[in-house]
């Protein structure tokens, strides 16, 4: 089982590049990052059943934390991305390299539409309030 942490840290400096925090993120927002890690877990097949779990518990949000878990054959329910209300987000502590990977791409894909979808919103508020 190999484990290292450098590929979570570049995934938290790249949530921290794209200048989201969580109140830029809705209900809607984690529901799109559920639906993005599901596909790549069910794309990767790296574990038989890799999936998403529905239920995102979101807590006091967007001052609290908010947890999206993933299940397998054999396992129900384990974190997947955890937004902890210390700013800490979390990607599968329980997972080695090879099962976190899926996690960390579709984590990527997500900021990326994301944060781009935001700062487009940002535009067109300006844009409308410049009129």
């Amino acid at each position: 089982m190999s484990y290292s942490v450098e590929p979570r840290n570049e995934a938290r400096k790249t949530f921290a590049d794209s200048g989201l925090t969580y109140a830029d993120l809705s209900r809607e927002d984690l529901e799109s990052l559920r639906a993005v890690l599901d596909k790549h877990l069910k794309s990767e097949a790296t574990i038989k059943g890799y999936r998403m779990n529905q239920r995102i518990r979101i807590v006091d949000w967007p001052n609290g934390w908010a947890a999206l878990t993933c299940s397998a054959y054999y396992f129900d329910k384990r974190e997947a991305v955890t937004f902890g209300s210390d700013g800490f987000i979390g990607f599968a502590g329980w997972a080695d390299d090879t099962n976190v990977a899926p996690i960390l791409a579709g984590f990527h894909e997500w900021i990326s539409a994301t944060s781009e979808a935001k700062a487009d919103k940002r535009v067109q508020m300006l844009e409308a309030g410049a009129a």
